[in-house]
């Protein structure tokens, strides 16, 4: 008897290592876990960029990176827009896959470096531009490698790549002077190209050694929602690794390049890493040192990030956001409407319960009434 339950026991288990190896040793392949980003090749394009110098907008690294990047984009719609805001020349750059297939899925990453390491632990360097590795040069790093594999897709919608000029310049106390390359691209947008956009997707800061994610707010919940999910799925059901680098409880608030995509109704979220370096606190660490430079990026972390991505497009996860969110509006309104209608229903019932309740207190009433009658008139009789 113990045999047999021995025996039942290791072909349950047996079973269960099959189960989650089994894409790994000749099962077909989900369409979503059969993915072709290079983290070790982003990890070059943080170094080129970082080579460059400090990209401050209009400066002439700025526009040898925007010409490197269009160069990499063969076969892609390009355009760019200038904007003059206080005094600078900003320059956003656009790169489109399927124009005119509508349905757009934006990623965006910030192409500019911080202006002056203004948190540098050396006072005398604080007035200088930082190399920017993490901030700014890993989220545009994932945006040309995932481009290099977006043509192959056969995907049925647009895809835009929208590199954001002038997202790290101005005062640190003062929010107006943020993202200006992102709020002169919102402010120029039409209604219907608003409403064209399915999701906003701000990678920023993502190249880290030591990855601490978790959601950011403002930040559209259902997108939210499918990033985690896309997350659980990479580690569950693709065995691309644990999931530990996410947060899946904590909230961080930002202000970055997805707000004025947010404020005009486009579902939106950022995607970063708001603790730089290991142990770091909230915007803490090496954010705006200089000590932002390419040894602290991770080739696994920007992998990570590159395969949300990628696994998202191939699964069709940033599509039908507003469908959904449409849906579950509908369906909370009509749980509501049930229960108005249940505490009517209800009302009603009370209601008649205690009309009912008060005529058999009077019929009770009334009939103890009659009988103390009768027998008081019997006895004045007998008197």
């Amino acid at each position: 008897m113990r045999m047999g339950i021995a025996v039942i026991l290791a072909i349950l288990l047996m079973s269960s290592a099959l189960s989650k190896t089994g894409a790994q040793e000749g099962e077909e392949t989900p369409i979503g876990c059969q993915l072709s980003f290079d983290g070790d090749i982003a990890n070059q394009s943080v170094q080129f960029q970082t080579g460059l110098g400090p990209r401050l907008p209009g400066s002439a690294a700025s526009s040898e990176l925007r010409e490197s990047i269009k160069s990499n984009l063969s076969g892609w719609h390009i355009t760019e827009s200038t904007h003059h805001v206080n005094g600078m020349v900003l320059t956003n750059l656009f790169a489109t896959w399927n124009k005119g297939a509508g349905s757009t899925v934006m990623f965006a990453a910030h192409y500019d470096t911080r202006h002056k390491g203004d948190l540098d632990w050396n006072e005398s360097m604080r007035d200088k531009p930082i190399d920017g590795a993490n901030d700014g040069a890993s989220g545009v790093a994932v945006l040309i490698e995932l481009a290099r594999h977006i043509p192959s897709m056969n995907l049925t919608h647009e895809v835009t790549l929208f590199f954001t000029d002038g997202e790290d310049q101005g005062e640190y106390s003062n929010a107006s002077s943020w993202i200006l390359g992102a709020r002169a691209w919102a402010d120029n947008l039409t209604t219907s190209e608003a409403d064209n956009i399915e999701s906003f997707i701000l990678v920023d800061m993502i190249g880290d050694s030591d990855l601490t994610l978790r959601k950011t707010k403002p930040g559209n919940s259902s997108l939210w929602n499918r990033t985690e999910n896309k997350i659980r799925y990479l580690d569950e059901v693709c065995n691309y690794g644990e999931t530990t680098y996410f947060d899946f409880e904590k909230y961080d608030s930002i202000i970055d390049d997805h707000v004025p995509a947010d404020e005009l109704g486009i579902p939106a979220i950022d995607i970063i890493d708001t603790r730089y370096g290991e142990g770091a606190s909230f915007l803490g660490g090496h954010w705006h040192t200089h000590n932002d430079t390419a040894d602290k990026v991770s080739a696994d972390s920007l992998q990570k990030i590159g395969y949300i991505l990628e696994s998202g497009l191939k699964t069709g996860s940033w599509l039908n956001i507003r469908v959904q969110e449409n849906t579950e509006l509908e369906e909370q309104e009509q749980v509501e409407e049930n229960d108005n209608e249940e505490h009517d229903e209800t009302s009603g019932l009370e209601a008649d319960e205690m009309f009912i309740g008060v005529l058999l207190i009077c019929c009770t009433l009334l009939v103890w009434g009659n009988l103390a009658w009768r027998i008081f008139a019997d006895n004045r009789g007998e008197g």
